[in-house]
């Protein structure tokens, strides 16, 4: 899970960029990325849950950092 975000993360930072920077969508892959090991540790089921719902939005074409930010902010919302 952690190199799949890692890799979508390096993707989307070899986009140009629009409204949002490298470093936002950088920031926010970290974060989502922290947000997943606790709740692995804490709620594994929930955790299923997320991952399953991260993998299949992996799957949709993010061609630009606007898409990836709004793909991250989207994935956040989940932990709220």
């Amino acid at each position: 899970m952690k190199v799949s975000l890692i890799a979508l993360a390096l993707a989307m930072l070899a986009s140009p960029a629009l409204a949002c920077t490298a470093e936002e969508a950088q920031s926010k892959a970290t974060e989502l990325s922290t947000k997943m090991q606790e709740l692995v540790a804490t709620n594994p089921q929930k955790a299923a849950e997320v991952g399953q719902k991260l993998s299949e939005a992996q799957t949709q074409s993010v061609t630009d950092l606007e898409s990836a930010c709004k793909l991250y902010d989207e994935m956040l919302a989940e932990f709220e």
